[in-house]
């Protein structure tokens, strides 16, 4: 989701150094919201590792979770399910896929 200048502008009235109606043409300070907006989509693009892609991933399985109606994530719950996957089975998989990491992240030598 991109920002847009009256995103940033609705923050800026809220710590309360923007004020009025949000009109980039005619206000100075609506104007480098709108600036703002488009750098911090610049930046946000980059990403530059400060948001790592799992907390992406489930932030977006999150949202799909509570607009999917209920039956439907319940499907899919059954169908993981009838293919093997449980909760401490998985919980299982990510600790050995840890300790797998944590091994080769120490290397041979060490």
């Amino acid at each position: 989701m991109r920002l847009t200048g009256k995103d940033v502008w609705e923050v800026g009235q809220k710590m309360g150094w923007a004020h009025g109606p949000y009109d980039p043409s005619s206000n100075g300070i609506a104007a480098r919201a709108d600036m703002m907006a488009s750098l911090l989509n610049e930046v946000i693009s980059k990403r530059h590792g400060w948001l790592p892609d799992l907390l992406e991933t489930e932030d977006a399985m999150r949202s799909w979770e509570a607009n999917t109606p209920r039956e439907f994530v319940l499907r899919l719950y059954k169908f993981l399910n009838q293919l093997g996957y449980t909760v401490i089975g998985i919980d299982a998989a990510i600790e050995r896929e840890r300790q797998k990491n944590k091994a080769a992240a120490k290397g041979p030598d060490s």
